[in-house]
Parts: C-alpha cells; sequence; structure tokens
C-alpha cells in the first residue's frame, strides 16, 4: 500500500506575505496621493503663475512711477503729460505705436543727437535693467487712460476735454510714408473713410480692430507671401477685420463706408515696393499706419 508524501513546508510563512501585501497597499495609497496632488498643483499652477506676474505688475508700476518722478519727470513732465523741453510719454500716439521693447531701448541707450541721455549702467547709467522695466511698465499703465496729443514729439500737453464725437466721416490723405485720420475720433454707425492719393506711388488701406498699433501680429518668417516685418494679415481674425480700400493709384480717391462700434481701430498700408536688386520696402514699416478711435 503506497504511503502519502509528506506536505513541506511553506517557502514563505504566511506572515510574510501580508506584510508583502500591506506594502503593496501603502505604497499604491502612496502612489495615488502623489498623482492626485500633481494634478491639484497642476490645476492651480496657473492661478499661482497670473498672482505672482499681476504682484510683480502692480510693484513694478509703483516703482516706476518713483524711478520716473525723480529722473525723468523734469524734461517730459509730472506723470509724463509733457509741458517740458522732450516729448509727451503719456499720450495716445506714442502709447499705442510704440512697443515695450522700444521703450526699453529708448530709456536704456538713450537718443543720439538729443538731451536723452542713456539711463541702463550697460550705457554708463545709473539705473539697472530691472529699474529699466520698472519705468517701462509704469509707462505702459498710463496708455488706457492717455488723452490724444498729436504734438506730443514737441511736448505739448493735452488739449482740453473735447464734446463727444460726433464725425462720420474721416478723410485720410495717403502719402510716402504716412496717413493720418482727420478727424481722429468718429462718432459709432455708419463711418465714411474717404483715403486720397497725394503721393507718387500706389498706396492701400486696411482696417481692423485692435487695441494699438504695437498689438498687430507681424509676419516672422522669411519665405512667405509677405516680407518678415509686414502685417500678417493672415492671422487677423474675421470678427476684427473691417476692411479696405484695395490699391488707391497716385492722385486717387477711394471712399468706403463701414459699420463701427465703439472702441480702436487701427488703420495701415501693408504694400511691398520691390526694387531691381530684390529689396523690399514695406509703407507700414516706413510709417504708414494710424490709431482711429470710435465713440
Amino acid at each position: 500500500m503506497p504511503r502519502e508524501r509528506p506536505t513541506p513546508e511553506p517557502f514563505e510563512p504566511n506572515s510574510l506575505e501580508r506584510s508583502l501585501n500591506n506594502y503593496l497597499i501603502v505604497g499604491l495609497v502612496f502612489m495615488v496621493a502623489l498623482v492626485a496632488g500633481f494634478i491639484a498643483y497642476r490645476l492651480r499652477e496657473p492661478t499661482l503663475r497670473a498672482d505672482a506676474a499681476a504682484a510683480q505688475k502692480t510693484s513694478y508700476t509703483t516703482l516706476g512711477k518713483q524711478l520716473f518722478a525723480a529722473s525723468c519727470a523734469e524734461c517730459h513732465g509730472a506723470q509724463a503729460t509733457g509741458g517740458g523741453s522732450a516729448p509727451t510719454l503719456n499720450s495716445k500716439q506714442f502709447l499705442s505705436t510704440t512697443s515695450d521693447n522700444q521703450i526699453h531701448a529708448l530709456v536704456s541707450s538713450g537718443v543720439s543727437g538729443t538731451d536723452m541721455p542713456a539711463w541702463s549702467l550697460d550705457f554708463g547709467g545709473t539705473l539697472t535693467d530691472e529699474q529699466v522695466r520698472q519705468v517701462v511698465t509704469y509707462l505702459r499703465s498710463l496708455e488706457p487712460n492717455a488723452p490724444s496729443i498729436p504734438d506730443w514729439r514737441t511736448g505739448a500737453t493735452a488739449p482740453p476735454a473735447a464734446a463727444p464725437a460726433s464725425a462720420s466721416t474721416t478723410n485720410v490723405p495717403l502719402t510716402e510714408y504716412a496717413m493720418v485720420p482727420d478727424p481722429a475720433t468718429l462718432k459709432a454707425g455708419s463711418v465714411k473713410v474717404v483715403a486720397h492719393n497725394t503721393g507718387t506711388i500706389t498706396h492701400e488701406l486696411v482696417l481692423v480692430r485692435a487695441p494699438s498699433v504695437a498689438s498687430l501680429p507681424l509676419v516672422t518668417t522669411a519665405g512667405g507671401e509677405r516680407a518678415v516685418g509686414d502685417v500678417d494679415e493672415e492671422a487677423i481674425s474675421k470678427a476684427d477685420t473691417i476692411g479696405e480700400t484695395g490699391d488707391v493709384k497716385p492722385g486717387k480717391t477711394v471712399t468706403k463706408t463701414f459699420r463701427l462700434t465703439p472702441g480702436t481701430y487701427v488703420m495701415f498700408c501693408n504694400i511691398d515696393d520691390k526694387s531691381a536688386d530684390g529689396t523690399v520696402l514695406n509703407h507700414f514699416q516706413h510709417g504708414m499706419r494710424a490709431v482711429l478711435t470710435v465713440k
């Protein structure tokens, strides 16, 4: 009669198996908590960054105002309102056509041939790069309420408050290379834009809704239909694209009527002129842009 084979003892005791299971459970719980914490951080991070950026902007604006009062107000006027020997920086014309980088460069390196000195330490001045950025932030904070001062370059101050806009037609002479709408403030509703080419070459007038010239998207890659630095019209939304005159030959006048709501608009000529040697001259880059306000 065969004998039963003896059953060997388990290789691992039950207590060791239970201990391993406990470790696995603890590890799984820790992993779930780690993943949940990472997700919560990612959801919260944009708000944290936005809060930090807003706090820095507020701080920079305050410090920049102090620096401007101490170093710049003597020539540019208190709060950059003009009345001195230098341009009026608290003006719609200056702030809407000058980017932060351009203001930074002007403050840092000064303006050759004028009384505007270089303020950056890199150019022999007294301000650090961070202090220059604080001044730039302060000047940019003035833009929402900046008055229209066409003669801002001469240090002119803001004219007395004008009556509500009543004009519905603006005349825009097109020349090499400028366009100045007259008047530059219109009444909302049906608006007539009369573009008259007083120059010697073909121009155009493109009208878009935009807060400033500096906010327009520009071409950054060579090799396309448009040159680098041109306005990238295809990147402007259909909702913000108002219309254009098309080519306006020298001596010709084109009139267009648009229905405009209150806001800020930018008009520009985006024509490229190519010379025989392949050089491209873009009208927008040479100054053919202007701001139109509709109230």
